[in-house]
């Protein structure tokens, strides 16, 4: 059960590092937490820095395990997340997207990234450290277009009470993955997909401009936009595709 441990630092290089080293020494247990007011050294996706001023935000990794849950099934780790931060903020009355492939947003501001680092044994995902930073109460930002959960309700809430309420979601999502409910947790996350069914502007990483829209994810968890230049359906990963602009004609 995620949440069975909570280690709460005031201050540490990266939650996510710390359990690594934990992993490493064989000195984890399942489900284990691991909470910080400050991160010196926070990471997110394709290592970019996760900046946050010290305890005004939630900032924290867990352990967990799988039982038989195979490579080509990792995308639900993503769907599970994402999932669980979108419906912990419909708790607070914020209704969010998913910028795929796991940037939580309100509107088109980010109010919350996931790092994702799976372990693996054979051909099985035999367990994950899944850092997560979702901003609470901070109000002001260096980077634009973010947001926090205390900008968009105009209320401060209790960072204990956002944590408490992560770690529910997180544990109902993720029993979905060990009953092997992969189709719900696709259907749940596609749903959810920001810019679903929307025309806008995207360019590939070969500099190739196009109109399109997006029509949900593969089974292996590429994106799936419809080219309105070539009126064909394609699939796309992580690094050959970026959203350029909404369509507001």
């Amino acid at each position: 059960m995620i949440g069975s441990e909570i280690i709460h630092f005031k201050r540490v290089d990266s939650t996510s590092n710390y359990i690594a080293t934990l992993l490493k020494e064989s000195k984890i247990v399942n489900g284990l937490v691991i909470l910080a007011d400050e991160q010196t050294d926070g990471r997110g996706q394709r290592g970019a820095k996760w900046q946050s001023t010290p305890g005004e935000n939630l900032l924290f990794s867990f352990f967990i395990e799988y039982g038989d849950l195979l490579i080509f099934e990792q995308q639900t780790i993503t769907h599970a997340t994402s999932l669980a931060i979108s419906n912990c903020l419909t708790h607070f009355q914020i209704a969010s997207s998913i910028k795929w492939p796991n940037d939580i947003v309100i509107g088109n501001k980010k109010i919350a990234g996931i790092l994702i680092e799976n372990q693996f044994q054979g051909n099985k995902i035999k367990s994950s450290i899944i850092g997560i930073g979702l901003n609470v109460l901070q109000q002001d930002f260096p980077i634009i277009n973010t947001t926090s959960i205390s900008n968009e309700t105009g209320t401060s809430v209790s960072l204990k009470d956002v944590l408490n309420r992560m770690i529910f979601e997180l544990n109902q999502t993720f029993s979905l993955i060990q009953l092997h409910s992969y189709k719900t947790l696709s259907e749940k996350y596609t749903q959810k997909l920001w810019l679903l069914n929307e025309i806008a502007d995207y360019e590939t990483t070969e500099g190739i401009r196009f109109r399109g829209i997006i029509k949900g994810t593969n089974e292996t968890g590429k994106l799936i936009i419809y080219r309105e230049d070539n009126k064909k359906t394609v699939d796309f990963d992580l690094k050959e595709i970026r959203f350029i602009a909404r369509n507001v004609e």
